[in-house]
């Protein structure tokens, strides 16, 4: 039928779009590869060498740095690309080309699994320069879906945007927002003060707060602080010191505090 041939040639260009310049390609691959080893080389306590105990802080900061990352770099090249062609295609629909709807489901097709192919690449070398307990494949899906969403967000925005300036003054306080609201507080959870009700709507539509969650509940379940090697003293002695990680006993209690588990 013609909505099919129009589908199938407006996919087609999208597709092209993405892969004509395979240098944009190869930096974002080697952005990707750099970016999971910048951030092994900072968080250097997620090693399984290392103490378990000294690395608890650590590896919620090293998955939470990770889908603010994955987060931010779809959404801005979304946003980019999405409102550049904005004028192009309302010419073309102006001359009843094809439908937003036939545009829309082609730019998802092609745009969706080169940038889950990226996000791919980081999980999976974050996974083998880290000493991270989290599955290689709950680490991939999970940062897969993150990109997935951003983009999809970056979608809705840059379809209601008129330039990408407007776009990115509005694409960038919104993740900035699901950031804030998303990101888990190192303090834990007082269960004493009242939840504020803008918060807890903003914090159940923050794709971030659910990204982070699955994945440092992911990491902590069943951990044991078992380091015969260090004795008792050497893990106390490792310990953070202050906030809802203090004292913890093992990966289930730590989830406790973080309002994450029972």
């Amino acid at each position: 039928s013609n909505g099919i041939r129009r589908f199938g040639a407006l996919l087609q260009r999208s597709w092209r779009q993405n892969i004509r310049d395979g240098r944009i390609i190869t930096l974002r691959l080697g952005a990707s590869v750099v970016q999971a080893w910048l951030f092994a080389s900072i968080f250097k306590s997620v090693r399984d060498d290392k103490s378990l105990t000294r690395s608890i802080a650590d590896r919620v900061a090293l998955l939470t740095y990770g889908v603010i990352n994955m987060s931010i770099m779809a959404l801005m090249k979304t946003l980019d690309l999405f409102a550049k062609e904005r004028s192009v295609v309302m010419r073309e629909q102006m001359r009843s080309n094809y439908s937003s709807l036939e545009y829309l489901l082609a730019k998802v097709f092609a745009e969706i699994p080169l940038d889950s192919f990226f996000a791919l690449v980081f999980a999976a070398t974050l996974k083998k320069l880290t000493g991270l307990r989290t599955s290689m494949m709950t680490l991939i899906k999970t940062y897969c879906l993150m990109t997935v969403t951003s983009v999809s967000l970056g979608f809705s925005i840059g379809s209601i945007t008129s330039s990408v300036e407007s776009a990115m003054s509005l694409g960038v306080p919104v993740m900035v927002i699901f950031m804030v609201v998303g990101v888990i507080n190192p303090s834990g959870v007082d269960t004493d003060d009242p939840p504020n009700i803008i918060m807890e709507l903003l914090k159940v539509g923050s794709p971030i707060k659910w990204a982070i969650e699955a994945l440092v509940t992911a990491e902590f379940r069943g951990m044991v602080f078992n380091e015969k090697d260090r004795g008792r003293w050497g893990q106390l002695k490792d310990l953070p010191r202050m906030g809802a990680l203090a004292m913890v006993q093992d990966g289930d209690n730590v989830l406790k505090n973080l309002g994450l588990g029972t």
